[in-house]
Formats: C-alpha cells, sequence, structure tokens
C-alpha cells in the first residue's frame, strides 16, 4: 500500500535524524600508527581516569598522564605517581564540557585535541586509542580537517551534510576493531576538535540532523575529493559498479584550480619494467597515447590488466585521469584534477558558494538525483 510505504520512509527519515543529533560516534585515532607512548592531558572540564574499571584518579586541569605499551599491559603514570599497569584505561568525562589532548611521544606526533571520553586498550600488543564523542560535535573538527578553515559559510554547510552522511552510511565501518570510523582517510579525516574558524560550527549547526538519501530514504555513499579537473567521475571509473547518483558532472567551477592539469615523469626503463610485472609482454608502446582519452577506468581496456587507480597509487599521482607520452628515453603522465574524482568536488563547491549559491544548489549540482532530508 503506497500510504505505509509513505509512512515507513518518513518514519527511518525521522529516526535517523533523531540519532544523528543524539548519537555518540566512536572515533580511532592516529589509527594508521603504532603508538608506543603517549600524554593526556585536559584542556577543560574534568574526568575519571579508571584502570580495568577501577577508579584510579579524578584528572583536573593541569595534569598530565603518560601512558606506555609494555609486554605486561599499559603502564600509567603523572609527575607524582605510579599508578600500575592494566589492560584497559579510561578517562570519562564528567563536568558539563569535557575537552582534552592526546600526544603521542613515541612516534612523535602532533597531538590531537577533542571532546567526550577516551579509551585506551591493547588488542594483538598494538595501542588502540577510541575517542568516544556525540556525533554532531565530532562534525567540525571533520570538516575542518578535510574543507580548511578559510572557505565560505555555504561551502561548510554543504561540507557538514555530506560528511554527517558518510558518517551515518559507515557508522559500523570499524566495528570489528570496537569503534565506528578511524581519524584517517580510510573514513574521514579527523585531526581533531575545530579551532581555526568559528564559521565552521555555526555551519554544521544549521544543518543539524541533516543528510543525503535514496528514494528508500536511507543515506547514501557520499565520496568528495579535492579538485575533479573539469568532470568528475562515475563510480564504475574506480569502482566495481555504477551509482545513479555518481555520474560525471562537467565542473566550470573548478577551471581555475591549481590541481587542473598536472604533469609528472619517470624513465622509460622504469615505466617498462612496472609493465613488466603487471604481466605486460611484447611492446608496451602500444600502450602510449598522444591524446586525452578522457577519464577511463583500465590502461588497456582490452586486456583490462592494470586500473589507473594503481597506477595513481603506485607511481604517487595526483589522480586516475591521465594520459600518457613517451619518448626515446621518458614517460610523461599529463593529468587532470586531485583526487579519485567521485562525488563533491572540493574545489568546484568553494567556488560555487563564492559565487552566491547556496549548500542545497552545491549537493544537488554534485548528486542530483538524491534528496536532502532535513529534521
Amino acid at each position: 500500500m503506497p500510504y505505509l510505504r509513505i509512512s515507513g520512509i518518513f518514519l527511518f527519515s525521522l529516526l535517523l535524524t533523531l540519532l544523528s543529533s543524539a548519537t555518540d560516534i566512536s572515533i580511532g585515532l592516529f589509527y594508521r600508527y603504532n603508538i608506543e607512548s603517549m600524554v593526556f592531558s585536559m584542556v577543560e572540564g574534568e574526568y575519571l581516569l579508571s584502570g580495568d574499571g577501577n577508579r584510579i584518579a579524578v584528572v583536573r586541569k593541569g595534569t598530565m598522564f603518560h601512558i606506555s605499551c609494555t609486554d605486561a599491559g599499559l603502564v600509567v603514570h603523572d609527575t607524582a605517581h605510579d599508578y600500575g599497569t592494566f589492560n584497559e584505561l579510561e578517562f570519562k568525562g564528567i563536568s558539563s564540557n569535557n575537552i582534552f589532548q592526546v600526544k603521542p611521544v613515541f612516534p612523535s606526533l602532533r597531538p590531537k585535541e577533542s571532546e567526550g571520553d577516551l579509551r585506551l586498550t591493547m588488542p594483538q600488543g598494538r595501542l588502540r586509542i577510541v575517542n568516544t564523542l556525540n556525533l554532531e560535535k565530532y562534525l567540525p573538527g571533520t570538516v575542518e580537517s578535510e574543507g580548511g578553515a578559510n572557505a565560505h559559510p555555504e561551502y561548510y554547510k554543504a561540507q557538514a551534510v555530506i560528511a554527517r552522511t558518510f558518517a551515518l552510511k559507515n557508522y559500523h565501518r570499524h566495528a570489528h576493531e570496537g569503534f565506528n570510523l578511524c581519524d584517517d582517510v580510510h573514513c574521514q579525516a579527523y585531526n581533531g576538535k575545530s579551532r581555526f574558524n568559528k564559521q565552521i560550527y555555526k555551519s554544521t549547526r544549521l544543518t543539524e540532523g541533516e543528510y543525503l538519501a535514496g528514494p528508500d530514504g536511507k543515506p547514501v555513499v557520499t565520496p568528495y575529493h579535492a579538485s575533479c579537473g573539469g568532470i568528475t567521475a562515475r563510480a564504475s571509473d574506480v569502482w566495481n559498479n555504477d551509482l545513479p547518483y555518481l555520474k560525471p558532472v562537467k565542473d566550470p567551477f573548478c577551471n581555475h584550480s591549481a590541481h587542473l592539469n598536472w604533469k609528472k615523469t619517470i624513465s622509460l626503463a622504469e615505466w617498462n619494467a612496472y609493465l613488466g610485472k603487471k604481466g605486460f609482454i611484447g611492446n608496451p608502446a602500444a600502450l602510449y597515447t598522444v591524446s586525452d582519452p578522457g577519464r577511463r577506468k583500465h590502461l588497456d581496456p582490452e586486456t583490462r590488466k592494470l586500473t589507473m587507480t594503481a597506477i595513481r597509487n603506485d607511481f604517487g599521482l595526483k589522480s586516475s585521469w591521465f594520459y600518457i607520452k613517451a619518448d626515446a628515453h621518458e614517460v610523461s603522465f599529463y593529468g587532470h584534477g586531485y583526487g579519485h574524482g567521485l562525488g563533491l568536488c572540493q574545489e568546484g563547491a568553494m567556488e560555487m558558494a563564492r559565487m552566491g549559491y547556496t549548500y542545497v544548489d552545491i549537493l544537488m549540482f554534485y548528486f542530483s538525483n538524491l534528496k536532502l532530508i532535513k529534521p
């Protein structure tokens, strides 16, 4: 019955809206690093430190805790006390506003400041740092990490909706590891609490609960990238399948991007050796072209042995949209854009915002077959 179907979509959308403003999300911090020691310090509020479920200390401003990984477990101490060795440590915020900083000591990395709680464990002998905070408090840090601190408010609104949609769609991406998302580009970059532009908080708050959905009202995959180079990619250019809302969009708004055109050169010997390892035999010069064929998935559409994305990753190219020219000694990659090219082009979206387009205009330009669900 049509009425029941529509009501189901409405109720599902309403539920997601409520969850997005009330639900906590757990982020794996410093996910791609093997941290051996770190320092926890409190920025604001008050924390209760527990070890293996037992209370250890109350953490107030000015106190720093040093945590080290050992074969026996997590060793924790401050300047005055050695608190012992534990399998799990938890810093639980107990005031109305709790902000902390984590600084990896070995290896030495830039600190991250965040809100909420922190849990430390050592599965498989490796330190796992998990930050749990409200989803809406997580988003400003992601928006700043992914979009920078000097963009237009309408761009920040668009990026907030995209980031929220991603988080809702991929909420269980790292569930097998005990958290929801990581802080790396494998999920969304999260460099910690947004610090440099208060407008990011305002823009995120003005879009609270909003996400992009398909016909069923459920959040969808919403990729984004730095610069498309003039036209976005279709899903099957990068992934195995097409999606109706990830189709090529001609984008004049990033035509002045510094990444519009780029070039990288390697030796002919290195290129031929690489192709040989990938299973190409005979004269690989047959794969060279002096024209730009546009976006495509494979270097050689006939054999389909090698994807453009694989070449991009192996040679550190800016994007997988490129063509090749070769002479007797060198091979040059001539390319366009920066990133995978799917979905929203950040540089194009920033220019649209500067020109007066609203965040809804921006989202519908890049995702024309989706709908924006609002509270």
